[in-house]
Parts: C-alpha cells; sequence; structure tokens
C-alpha cells in the first residue's frame, strides 16, 4: 500500500524478495506521476490494485530513474505516458533485445553487461521468463525536464551519481521533496563483489564493502545541495531528510 508523505506525494515501500523497489505517486491537480514503473506486469497489477484501494489517481505519466530492470520493466503494462532520461531510454532499447534464457543471462554476467544479483532476482520475479518485455519509454530527455501535473511540478534532472550513469531524480520544489531511485546506492556493476542467492543474509555487508567513487559522490552532492528540499525517498530503503542524506556518504 502506498504511505502519505504529504498531501501530494505517496510513496509505496519496496518489496525486497525480488528487489522491487519504492514507487512515487505525485498528485497534481490535472494529472498525476508515477516515479518508476515496476519490475513485471504483476507488480504493476498489484500497484494499480493499491491505488484503487487507496481511492488514489492512476498516473497519466510514468518516469523511470534508470535503466536497471527492476525500475523498467513493467513499462510495458501502463496505459500512460512514459518518461526516461535519454541514455536510459537508449540502455532500454538495447535490453529489449536480449535473450533470457540461462545460457544468454549467463554470458551477459561473464561480459559484465550484468550481474548475478540481478539475474537471481529476475528468476524469482519471472518465473516464467518468456513474459519478460522490455519497452523504451515514448519521452525521452538528454539533460533536465519538467511536467506540469497543475499546482505541482516534477523537474526530472540527469544526475549521475555513485549508482549508475543514467540516473535521474524527480525535485519536486513545491513539496520541498526528492525521489532519488538508486541515483544514491553504490555502484553494484563497475565494482567486485560476490553474491550467493543462498546465502542473501550477507547481501547487505558484502555491499557495504563495495567503495564509493568519491569524485562521482562530490559532483552528485554539489548538485543536490542546490536544490531546496527537504526530504526525499531513495530506491530501496525509505524516506529521509537531506541531513540525513549528506551524512550517509560522511561514513563510507
Amino acid at each position: 500500500m502506498f504511505e502519505k508523505i504529504t498531501d501530494r506525494i505517496y510513496v509505496q515501500p519496496p518489496q525486497p524478495y525480488t528487489d522491487r523497489p519504492n514507487v512515487g505517486l505525485i498528485v497534481g491537480d490535472k494529472y498525476t506521476l508515477l516515479f518508476e514503473a515496476g519490475n513485471s506486469e504483476k507488480n504493476v497489477q498489484q500497484i494499480k490494485a493499491d491505488l484503487a484501494a487507496q481511492k488514489l489517481p492512476m498516473p497519466d505519466f510514468v518516469a523511470v530513474s534508470h535503466w536497471h530492470w527492476d525500475h523498467t520493466f513493467g513499462l510495458h503494462a501502463w496505459n500512460a505516458v512514459t518518461i526516461a532520461g535519454g541514455k536510459t531510454n537508449r540502455q532500454l532499447k538495447t535490453v529489449s533485445g536480449w535473450e533470457w534464457d540461462d545460457k544468454s543471462m549467463k554470458a551477459r554476467e561473464e561480459s559484465g553487461e550484468d550481474i548475478v544479483f540481478c539475474n537471481e532476482m529476475i528468476k524469482r520475479e519471472y518465473p516464467d521468463r518468456s513474459l519478460i518485455q522490455v519497452k523504451s519509454a515514448d519521452i525521452s530527455f538528454e539533460d533536465r525536464m519538467t511536467v506540469d501535473l497543475g499546482g505541482i511540478t516534477c523537474n526530472f534532472i540527469h544526475a549521475k551519481g555513485p549508482h549508475a550513469d543514467d540516473s535521474v531524480i524527480c525535485f519536486i520544489p513545491q513539496e520541498k521533496f526528492v525521489f532519488l531511485g538508486d541515483s544514491n546506492s553504490k555502484d553494484l556493476y563497475g565494482k567486485p563483489w560476490k553474491f550467493d542467492i543462498n546465502h542473501e543474509e550477507n547481501f547487505l555487508s558484502e555491499v557495504e564493502k563495495i567503495p564509493y567513487d568519491r569524485e562521482l559522490v562530490d559532483e552528485y552532492l554539489s548538485l543536490l545541495k542546490g536544490l531546496d528540499f527537504e526530504k526525499c525517498a531513495d530506491g530501496h530503503i525509505g524516506v529521509m531528510t537531506k541531513q540525513e542524506l549528506f551524512d550517509s556518504f560522511s561514513t563510507k
């Protein structure tokens, strides 16, 4: 179910078993926008059921933060205008040509195109991998884009950050709130680390060992420092204050 953060912002908490992230809902006077598309049609149906049960509006727009499967594989299941950063959209077009048999998935692990963790979570979310449909967004942008929902605006900013080069954040100035996606997280693709599906209890401790690229972090925090927000939500944990976000980098 969605948790009310402000009169116009709601968040559906993450579901770790198949790595479903936080999903944000921004409600305007004229239109509604969902930030993150869900990781499957099944996930989308759950999101829609929660919206209906809580008498919240269905989205007119669905935007995604970056190309990783858990944020984007539900794009095809929405009857809405979809939005992504240009780098994200180009990567989604590449991923749309991928095969999802065991051999192909293993080959991408070995080439570095994908990682064990994502493949194991995909297998959980998709017992039948023939159901995977990867779609690019209807609208893309290269640096910044603003969507006016009526009385409230969603400002999409290509923020890069330590997690993925294509990361986009959603800044809602009227509510002093930012949806970060995974932009503040570690780089799970570019740095070596271990994941064993049979020992998931070690996941967080293994991720903790991955070093941040401090140059990317400094550039990222410099951008965020210039935005007037008080609270934010990241991709897989929850809502925090701006100060808590900045403090989270000082100890890592």
